[in-house]
């Protein structure tokens, strides 16, 4: 039987993975981040090509049809069948232009890609220690149910010498009726979260070996000096270099790209003759420089984002650590001060409860310990989730 338990203990532990391993491998073959893999390799397929030049044009002419005969081509010179080459050329500048803005696309969707990352990791980890907190409260509720049936049993066997035993006793048999009515709650909720935590993993029956454990706290100051690897907030200042790529490519615009137009003419009964053609659009109704005027705005407007998200960055992290510590400073309170002092309660009324005399002040310290016992256990899951998020802010994955 010894054998049997190491053995399931041992395929238990080589499934369970640490909440680490399960962030690296949901990031490898998660579909949300798959999406936009695909549309960074469809960024690269365009600044590839961005530096082509426009398609040229071919154009074919048949001049100076004449109805009584179309067939005849020797009535006059005027008659001629042509084939004409145009290419237009772009403007100085304006292909590195393009190429710039198009690199800064990349950008915003490869911080995307980053804010994606990371908050995936977030919610593997939100939900993992949400999948802990739900196993530590179970264990809780298994082991006061343990106890209240004891103490049921203790309760009975008074019922014949004290009359007030049998109404401790029924106290004792609520207190557990509402323990299972926990203990059924907390199972639907562990489902439900393992269900979840398995979409984030890509993988049925994930089990997490890390342990439900404090962890000390770092300074806010470590946050807030890391606080521009969050790439939301390289995202804003990559939307701010888009901006800014795009006025310049405006800016440009405004200088038109001239063309050239080659054509070979063939006449049947006339020499043949070529032709050459220069041009270029003429910008007279002003249309380019009130896109470049847009476009000076949007890149301004861009860069107050930018700035404003900075701002909003830092009292998100203000706020999520004064979350945590208060979780924290709950914790060690409830830990350090309330338990210690409810156990010195136990035992400076065990004497009386082990004689059966005061078997109700004994549910009611039972019921007060559970209750603190949870609490701390909310305070250590609030404290490692606030934890994660603001690892998040950072840019932690």
């Amino acid at each position: 039987m010894k054998t049997f338990l190491l053995v399931c203990f041992s395929l238990f532990s080589l499934h369970a993975q640490s909440i680490q391993t399960l962030i690296t491998q949901s990031l490898q073959k998660h579909p949300s981040l798959n999406t936009i893999k695909y549309r960074l390799s469809a960024m690269d397929e365009r600044i590839a090509s961005s530096r082509n030049w426009s398609n040229p044009e071919l154009i074919l002419n048949v001049n100076d049809i004449q109805f009584p005969d179309i067939s005849d081509r020797s009535l006059e010179p005027m008659q001629y069948q042509a084939i004409n080459y145009k290419q237009r050329f772009p403007w100085f500048g304006k292909i590195d232009a393009k190429e710039t803005y198009l690199r800064a696309q990349k950008d915003v969707i490869l911080h995307s890609y980053d804010i994606a990352k990371v908050k995936l990791a977030e919610e593997i980890r939100v939900t993992s220690y949400t999948i802990l907190e739900i196993k530590e409260r179970l264990r809780i509720v298994k082991q006061y149910e343990k106890l209240t049936h004891q103490n049921i049993v203790l309760y009975d066997s008074y019922i014949s010498t004290d009359s007030k035993s049998h109404s401790n006793s029924m106290s004792a048999e609520l207190l557990l009726s509402r323990l299972h009515i926990r203990n059924e709650r907390y199972k639907a909720v562990l489902k439900s979260q393992e269900a979840k935590l398995a979409y984030l993993v890509q993988r049925k029956n994930v089990s997490v070996s890390d342990k439900f454990r404090m962890i000390k706290p770092k300074s806010l100051s470590y946050y807030l000096s890391n606080l521009q690897r969050n790439p939301a907030f390289k995202q804003t200042l990559s939307q701010s270099h888009l901006a800014t790529a795009n006025k310049e490519m405006k800016a440009l615009e405004v200088n038109p790209d001239p063309f050239v137009q080659v054509g070979y003419f063939n006449r049947e009964a006339f020499e043949d003759f070529a032709s050459i053609s220069v041009g270029f659009a003429m910008p007279i109704f002003g249309t380019e420089a009130s896109e470049t005027e847009a476009a000076r705005k949007d890149a301004l407007a861009a860069q107050s984002a930018s700035l404003d998200y900075r701002f909003a960055l830092e009292s998100q992290i203000r706020i999520g650590y004064a979350a945590m510590k208060e979780a924290y400073n709950i914790y060690r309170i409830i830990h350090n001060d309330s338990l210690p002092k409810l156990q010195h309660m136990f035992e400076l009324n065990e004497a009386s409860i082990q004689s059966g005399e005061d078997l109700f002040t004994y549910t009611s310290l039972l019921e007060q310990k559970l209750n603190l016992d949870e609490e701390r256990t909310v305070a250590k899951a609030a404290y490692l989730k606030s934890r994660a998020k603001l690892k998040s802010l950072i840019g932690e994955i």
